[in-house]
């Protein structure tokens, strides 16, 4: 087998075993929560909207890609909200801040106090970003249980006998599968010049430069993570447009919330809302900053 191929393989298995524990956990909460007489996806739901963008902001920058796949699982099955969802999605780092960490005794040197600012900076926009599309944009989504989840699944959810590790584990086994399979395409491709590519199409003219990130931020891979925040600390792009890229760039969230949720108009309005509050959240960091 050509060198290439198993240097992607590993690198699939790597970046998708990383999120995988979280996962599990996340479906073992949903099956508990699914035979609970006390608790149920509805309660969760209410309490997110008070409180779910502030928890997902902070959950969010911790560095573990499985937190934005398991929001977008407990998404859709209707228990937190979009905006929690996204809160998580702003917040995530992926690769950035082992790659900081690295450099600040570097030739591009960055301080603690810096990437403090930057972790703090996007945990802040996931929040105020998830609660208002809580607040304008939660009508365009409908509403979700997770008996249909389990219906779609064809689990053991709704077997009380059944035992709720077996079936958060074949929920993980689907998930892992999945994810395996699409991190070893997308690195193949990035193995085939798709990250000269991306580093290529990386420029530092103000405005475009923001929304040109927030879209290549949306490749669900953690190369394109790399690649944006080495060209921040190169000067190749400002500020800006490391939030821009990095705000859109979810980790496994949206791989996850693709396999997860059946609604693609959803799915692609998440998208499109990303990308759009991430670009518009880049070019105000830029003017400002």
């Amino acid at each position: 087998m050509p060198e290439f191929l198993v240097h992607s393989l590993i690198h699939a298995l790597k970046d998708s075993a990383m999120g995988i524990p979280v996962l599990f956990l996340a479906y073992l909460f949903m099956e508990i929560l699914e035979r609970s007489r006390r608790l149920n996806e509805d309660m969760l739901h209410a309490y997110s909207k008070k409180a779910g963008p502030a928890v997902g902001g902070l959950l969010g920058v911790v560095p573990q890609c499985g937190i934005s796949g398991a929001a977008a699982s407990l998404f859709s099955t209707g228990s937190i909200t979009v905006g929690t969802m996204l809160a998580v999605f702003f917040a995530t780092s992926d690769e950035m801040l082992p790659i900081m960490l690295s450099s600040m005794s570097g030739a591009n040197s960055i301080s603690a106090g810096q990437i403090v600012g930057i972790l703090v900076g996007k945990a802040g926009l996931g929040i105020v970003l998830g609660y208002i599309v809580d607040a304008f944009a939660s009508r365009l989504f409908g509403h979700k249980d997770i008996h249909s989840f389990c219906e779609r699944e064809h689990c053991e959810c709704e077997d009380e006998e059944g035992s709720v590790w077996h079936s958060a584990f074949v929920h993980t086994i689907k998930i892992a599968i999945m994810l395996v399979v699409v991190n070893f395409l997308l690195t193949l491709v990035m193995e085939l010049g798709g990250e000269e590519w991306l580093k290529a199409s990386i420029i530092s003219v103000p405005v475009v430069s923001e929304i040109i990130l927030a879209i290549v931020g949306l490749i669900p891979n953690c190369a394109v993570s790399v690649v944006i925040t080495e060209a921040y600390l190169s000067g190749i792009v400002g500020l800006g447009g490391l939030f821009a890229g990095l705000l859109s760039n979810a980790g496994i969230g949206l791989l996850v919330l693709f396999r997860s949720n059946a609604n693609m108009k959803e799915n692609i309005t998440i998208v499109a809302l990303s990308c759009i509050l991430s670009a518009i959240s880049g070019i105000l960091i830029g003017l400002i900053f």
